[in-house]
């Protein structure tokens, strides 16, 4: 009910949405482009409430077959998309319509935009590379500087991740100098911020080539610039993160532990509430480098941990950070933790299959303690123990188990075969009775009437008689065997039993030869010694087969088991 409830709102909702969809269409359809932008200029990126209002804007251009306009609002899709599917499907609308109207700065800005869905979305760095090539061939024909530096920007960001690190510096020198030009120039307040975001974006980039290329001068000497200039600054506060970090990461590679973790901390705080978790991941890995160092093993453990975690929920992976992993799999094997030492080796496995595919230029470089043959034999070797032990451990909880319950069922049943035992001895002059089956009488109702009272008694004292001799040790008696000794016929002496004695034949001389066999066993000590095949016979049945099964029956428990107990109870007397 409830499941059909919550379908029901669903699809409520939905239609509310789109009615609200169209009478926003109806309402706005003849507001100008600025009017309908500041309907989705105050929602944030991803939210997918402001495409309503993005389809209007699309709708409205394509109207009017304005191009550049319609350019704008594929874009404007792209950024208010969540899906990355759907990024590509507008990236792609964009870069059609460019084509068809031949502009060389909206082509070369579509295949950017649709490059920076590959690399910072599907985290695709060659692909993104590839887009960025063709952005930067259309904007030769540009006369857009701000563009045309944009493009190279980001083609030095790809170029650093990639390990082509002195092609990335020669990039972002062009895009600092320029951006650092441009920025103090008597703009609109948003091209200035624009122009002091591509500045010390690119002054950082570049601090970080000159680190992989060794030149140290020349990465403290723009580290120091970014944070004397970002100081005081709130409007950059992200940037101002990022040269936190590479002041700590300076310091930490100079071994003055405690000054780094100042400028690494600053940092973490910093990138944290900015989101930036690519940064941020990296940052823990230096976090833990640092505490190794100190050493601060449980701290350290702590931070290499979480880049694992970042890795698993982000995937973001670089060279920088996988050493990381060489550093959990020695302590795993220091602590014999082989599950994590195996966990740890597969996660390195696969950070490794990402650097050989995207960073070609970096794997040949990276000095690893690990090689993957050696990788893949440990981790099989780990996993071939991890099964043995599974299988252990299983068999012995299995047998454990098993055992237990053996255990248990048989301290139960020997309580209850005791309990019964001592009942049957209270009881055995009078043997307890199985819940009797009356079989349907063989006498004719209309016969019944016939029976008089006094032929009922006479035939129940018969029957007494029968019992006071013995006489049901005979074997193979019947009903009418029994009848005629009795001196009766076989459907009064049925009535009686079925009618009045609330038995019938067959159980009424069960009964008896179990109860007579029974109280042998009980009084005299010479039965307990009998086989089951001559106590059988002595109560008159035919086979040990049928005696075991009438006595378990009538008794309820084995004639073994009650010799058994009727046995060790004469020893203790």
């Amino acid at each position: 009910m409830r499941t059909n409830n919550k379908i029901f709102l669903m699809i409520f909702n939905l239609f509310i949405l789109l009615a609200q969809g169209q009478n926003a269409r109806k309402i706005h359809q003849g507001e100008s482009y600025g009017k309908i932008a500041g309907l989705f200029d105050s929602y944030s990126e991803n939210d997918m409430r402001a495409l309503v209002f993005v389809q209007m804007y699309i709708d409205k251009a394509k109207r009017e077959r304005n191009y550049q306009k319609l350019i704008r609002g594929y874009e404007e899709a792209i950024y208010y998309n969540k899906t990355i599917a759907t990024k590509l499907l507008y990236a792609d609308s964009t870069i059609l319509t460019a084509q068809q109207h031949k502009d060389y700065d909206q082509i070369a800005r579509a295949y950017l935009g649709k490059g920076i869905i590959y690399f910072y979305n599907r985290r695709q760095y060659k692909p993104a590379l590839d887009l960025y090539l063709i952005a930067y061939n259309n904007s030769n024909k540009s006369t857009d500087e701000y563009l045309k530096n944009k493009i190279v920007y980001h083609l030095g960001t790809v170029e650093s991740y990639l390990g082509d690190y002195k092609e990335a510096a020669s990039h972002f020198e062009k895009s600092a100098a320029y951006y650092e030009k441009s920025m103090l120039k008597n703009n609109h307040p948003n091209i200035i911020l624009n122009n002091k975001l591509g500045y010390f974006n690119s002054l950082y980039r570049l601090s970080t080539c000159y680190k992989n290329l060794r030149l140290y001068s020349k990465e403290d000497s723009l580290i120091q610039i970014g944070l004397a200039k970002l100081h005081d600054t709130k409007e950059l506060t992200l940037e101002y993160g990022y040269f936190q970090k590479g002041k700590g990461v300076q310091l930490l590679r100079q071994h003055r532990l405690d000054e780094s973790l100042k400028h690494l901390q600053i940092a973490d705080e910093i990138l944290t509430d900015k989101e930036d978790y690519a940064s941020l991941t990296t940052v823990y890995f230096y976090l833990g480098k640092l505490f190794l160092e100190k050493p601060d093993r449980a701290r350290a453990l702590l931070y290499l941990r979480k880049v694992d975690s970042m890795v698993n929920k982000y995937y973001f992976i670089t060279p920088e950070i996988r050493s990381a992993y060489e550093h959990l799999i020695n302590d795993a094997k220091k602590n014999g933790d082989r599950e994590k030492q195996l966990y740890y080796t597969d996660q390195l496995l696969k950070v490794d299959s990402v650097i050989s595919a995207d960073f070609v230029l970096l794997a040949s470089k990276i000095h690893s303690e690990y090689d993957r043959k050696s990788l893949v034999e440990d981790k099989n070797r780990l996993e071939k123990e991890k099964h043995r032990g599974l299988v252990i451990t299983c068999l012995f909880i299995g047998t454990t188990v098993v055992t237990s319950f053996l255990l248990v069922r048989s301290r139960r049943k020997a309580k209850q075969l005791d309990l019964k035992y001592r009942e049957i001895l209270k009881n055995y002059k009078n043997p307890p009775r199985a819940e009797p089956k009356p079989e349907n009488s063989t006498v004719p109702s209309a016969d019944k009437k016939l029976y008089t009272e006094e032929m009922i008694l006479t035939v129940k004292e018969k029957l007494k008689e029968f019992e006071a001799e013995k006489m049901f040790l005979n074997k193979n008696l019947t009903l009418t065997i029994v009848a005629k000794m009795l001196g009766t016929n076989r459907n009064l002496l049925s009535y009686v039993l079925n009618d009045h004695l609330q038995t019938n034949f067959t159980m009424y001389l069960k009964q008896l030869r179990i109860g007579y066999i029974t109280s042998m066993l009980i009084e005299n000590s010479r039965y307990l010694n009998y086989t089951v095949d001559t106590l059988a016979d002595a109560c008159g049945m035919a086979n040990r087969k049928i005696f075991a099964a009438h006595f378990t029956e009538v008794i309820g428990m084995k004639p073994s088991e009650f010799i058994r107990r009727r046995k060790e109870e004469m020893n203790k007397s």
